[in-house]
């Protein structure tokens, strides 16, 4: 039989011994839980395929400009629409009213004018010097006038044949005509010019389109 204080002693030593134990236990419960925190990241949800579809059309469809783009014209062609930038996509002709046609002017080179203000149509009309000046209303007429530059005999004109309409912009059709090499004419210089008068119709550019022929002898 041991002393009373030797039992006291290992009493004593296997309670110590049994808290550590349970210290130890519980720790490694502790990690083990799902109440602890985990040392792997939790994953993540996968991106969802249909907001970046959305940015994806939107990129396409719609320039840095904003303007629509190719893909957003080619897709209202489809649907029936005109593309962007031709509202009607239709091309009418002019009434053409025309001031008057001459041979002998004071315009010695080649022109092709559309003239909206009158203070170029006085410039123009004081160098064609052929008499006094019409009046133009530009807030609802345009003029147009071509020259064909100076011509070493007679026989040569010049002639403004149609002009047409398309989404603001004009076409100007224009006919220059040369006397045939066996055709008598006069050996004085010309200067040939014509000019017409058209309604203004919200004009935004316009491109002349340039014929030739050869006039037999009459």
């Amino acid at each position: 039989m041991l002393p009373r204080s030797g039992a006291a002693l290992l009493l004593l030593t296997a309670v110590v011994g049994c808290a550590g134990a349970t210290t130890m236990r519980v720790a490694q419960d502790d990690s083990d839980s799902d109440s602890g925190v985990s040392l792997a990241p939790a994953p993540t949800r996968a991106p969802d395929s249909s907001a970046t579809d959305s940015l994806t059309t939107d990129s396409i469809t719609t320039s840095s400009a904003g303007q629509p783009s190719p893909a957003r014209d080619q897709a209202s062609t489809s649907q029936g629409y005109a593309g962007y930038g031709n509202p009607d996509g239709n091309q009418s002709a002019l009434e053409i009213r025309r001031i008057g046609q001459w041979t002998r002017t004071g315009i010695g080179e080649s022109r092709r004018l559309v003239i909206r203000d009158a203070n170029t149509w006085a410039a123009f009309w004081s160098e064609l010097a052929v008499g006094d000046r019409p009046a133009v209303d530009f807030t609802r007429d345009v003029v147009v006038a071509v020259a064909a530059g100076q011509r070493p005999t007679g026989g040569y004109e010049i002639v403004i044949n149609n002009v047409s309409v398309r989404a603001g912009d004009l076409s100007v059709e224009v006919l220059e005509t040369t006397p045939g090499p066996n055709c008598m004419t006069s050996a004085a210089l010309t200067q040939p010019v014509d000019v017409v008068v058209v309604p203004a119709v919200n004009v935004r550019g316009w491109s002349f389109i340039e014929k030739k022929d050869i006039r037999g002898c009459r």
